[in-house]
């Protein structure tokens, strides 16, 4: 008997269902204060091979990306999520919405019985971090609702906008012409759109919410956390008013209104000035480093109970208070949870160059006492800053191998901002003289194989790689495949050859490369030439000739191009003509004699003596 096709597909239908439901509840769930991070792990790894067998694709990378990769480099942090909708006419996600919100609950418990071991072992930092990844697993967990209160309901909250129909009795701008809106913790000036005005008011809750998680310490009171724990009604703090920030329409309005009176405010998208308590922004895409950045030093100087210093940077210790705000723009939404710092921060690709490929080390007496106007008048004060992100990452990451890096770091911050900075414990930790200290940050900054497996083990895309110094294993060259969206790769000084970065062809972003000081050799140049954006390319020092280099003939991308050191001869001077936007080639310690290089600069005007 032949089976009609409708009554087929619905028997597959039907065994397709039942498998799903069989699926689901193979294994009994251990008992809620058992269900530690493994089992949360376990049931994750579970769930989401039930999701690739019954086809949920999106079911299993939401379920696979739910628990954050548990790095020494990099602190996760958390913030409420709702749980998934158990309805759906798709009885296959409707059983997987219920498994995976069962998880999340029972996780939710077990960690707030860890929060209340966390209080009474004295930890009330990860205490209180834990409670938010309570709230993140099971929003409606009453106890954790209690004691976060209002810190948990301020990032869901709705702003509150008004039209002001008075004349700005501080800024003079006219009735109806600026807007007010209110937060829990903020009161945003606005002259900008409402959308804008509106996206930026919940930036800044959301940003607030983590700024507490991360310097929990500077803003609540010791023992506070388990006198909430053990059911205390008593408000976090005491009312105070609401942080200021401004949000001008424009840059050019930004620029009006701030221009005269701020030095090189033309650079900015935004500017904290301690003076007015206040913060000024414009509309501007890709500015929420510069948010996190001025917010930092605004919230660090409000809403501490350290009695932090007005003035603080102004004569001395500036390179701490820039340091931190630099840090801070490392802050990364992964979608279900936030990043802190990493190997990969973008800061961190700068310093890491400026300290391992240019040996970059200030005398640390000279450094440390370096106040904001010193800075400003320094030729360095760009290498000045990446110096200071990279020290503090350093020890806020836990690169320093030593324990308690964190803790010593916070330490000092407050020194800086209650007007005494001490640095004496830092010091210690870098190895107490300026050679020592030098070889120990060279030494930290330099990445390993366990920091790139760690890397290529969340599946993140970076944009900017630096991995000078570095001797990595061939797997690791080979894992760094997957980092197709790179425009800046280093991997000067490297153990690197041509071999290890033959799939640096498929990197069709990349505009900055260098295998300086590598065993690179013109094996790779068949590959670099396939890159359509490269536009700075350095092989100083690596084994090109003259017929290696005829491979980028006729390269219409790369403007800047370094050959110092390299085996090319006045015969590569055709395969430099014969590239159209090249403006900068340098030829230093090569066999090209200096009288045919200026014949050929003069010959080629566009092309400019330096970078």
């Amino acid at each position: 008997m032949t089976i009609p096709r409708t009554l087929w597909s619905l028997l597959v239908w039907a065994a397709t269902v039942a498998l799903s439901g069989a699926a689901w509840t193979q294994e009994i769930a251990p008992a809620a204060l058992e269900f530690d991070r493994a089992a949360m792990q376990k049931e994750m790894l579970r769930l989401e091979r039930i999701c690739n067998d019954l086809g949920l694709a999106a079911e299993a990378r939401q379920t696979r990306r739910w628990l954050a990769q548990e790095r020494g480099d990099q602190r996760a942090f958390y913030l409420p999520i709702e749980l998934v909708s158990e309805d759906s006419s798709d009885s296959r996600r409707a059983s997987w919405a219920q498994h995976f919100n069962r998880a999340r609950r029972k996780f939710a418990q077990y960690l707030f019985h860890r929060a209340r071991s966390l209080s009474a072992e004295g930890n009330e930092q990860e205490a209180f971090l834990t409670l938010w990844h309570v709230l993140r697993e099971d929003p409606s967990q009453v106890d954790a609702k209690r004691i976060l209160g209002r810190l948990a309901t301020a990032t869901t909250s709705q702003p509150r906008v008004r039209r002001i129909n008075v004349r700005h009795a501080e800024f003079g701008w006219p009735a109806k012409s600026y807007s007010r809106i209110e937060t829990p913790n903020f009161q945003l000036t606005t002259r900008a759109g409402k959308k804008e005005s509106v996206e930026l008011a919940r930036q800044l809750e959301t940003f607030y919410a983590l700024w507490q998680q991360v310097f929990y310490p500077l803003w609540a009171r010791p023992g506070f956390i388990e006198k909430k724990l053990s059911g205390s009604y008593t408000p976090w703090k005491p009312s105070r008013d609401e942080i200021e920030v401004v949000l001008l329409r424009d840059r050019e309005d930004y620029l009006d209104f701030l221009g005269v009176a701020e030095k090189n405010i033309g650079v900015s998208v935004g500017y904290y000035r301690p003076q007015a308590r206040k913060s000024f922004f414009y509309p501007a895409p890709n500015s929420s480093a510069t948010l996190f950045h001025e917010l930092t030093h605004q919230l660090l100087a409000e809403a501490t109970h350290i009695g932090a210093q007005v003035d603080v940077g102004s004569d001395r210790d500036f390179w701490l208070v820039e340091g931190i705000a630099l840090y801070m723009e490392s802050l990364a939404n992964r979608g279900n949870y936030w990043t802190l710092g990493g190997v990969e921060s973008p800061r961190l690709q700068t310093a890491r160059y400026r300290a391992v490929r240019d040996g970059f080390w200030p005398a640390w007496s000279e450094f440390t006492a370096g106040s904001m106007d010193s800075w400003k008048q320094d030729p360095n004060i760009a290498r000045l800053y990446t110096h200071a992100a990279g020290l503090t990452h350093v020890f806020l990451d836990g690169l320093d191998g030593q324990p308690g890096s964190r803790e010593a770091w916070m330490r000092s911050l407050t020194s800086v901002y209650q007007g005494r900075g001490d640095f004496g414990e830092l010091w210690k930790r870098l190895g107490g003289d300026d050679r020592a200290a030098q070889r120990h940050y060279q030494a930290w900054m330099t990445l390993a194989d366990s920091d790139i497996q760690a890397l290529s083990a969340t599946g993140r895309r970076v944009s900017d790689l630096v991995l000078a110094g570095s001797q990595l294993s061939n797997e690791s060259w080979q894992s760094l495949a997957q980092q197709t969206g790179l425009t800046w790769l280093d991997v000067s000084f490297s153990n690197a050859r041509s071999e290890d970065l033959r799939w640096i062809s498929e990197l069709k972003s990349l505009r900055r490369l260098s295998v300086e000081g590598t065993r690179v050799d013109g094996k790779l140049l068949p590959h670099v030439a396939q890159l359509p954006n490269l536009a700075e390319l350095d092989l100083s020092g690596c084994a090109i000739d003259d017929q290696a280099l005829r491979q980028l003939s006729g390269n219409r991308s790369i403007r800047t191009l370094w050959l110092t050191g390299t085996q090319v001869t006045e015969d590569c001077l055709e395969t430099l003509a014969s590239c159209p936007n090249l403006q900068f080639c340098d030829i230093a310690e090569t066999a090209i004699e200096p009288e045919s290089w200026e014949a050929f600069l003069r010959s080629h005007p566009h092309l400019a003596r330096a970078p």
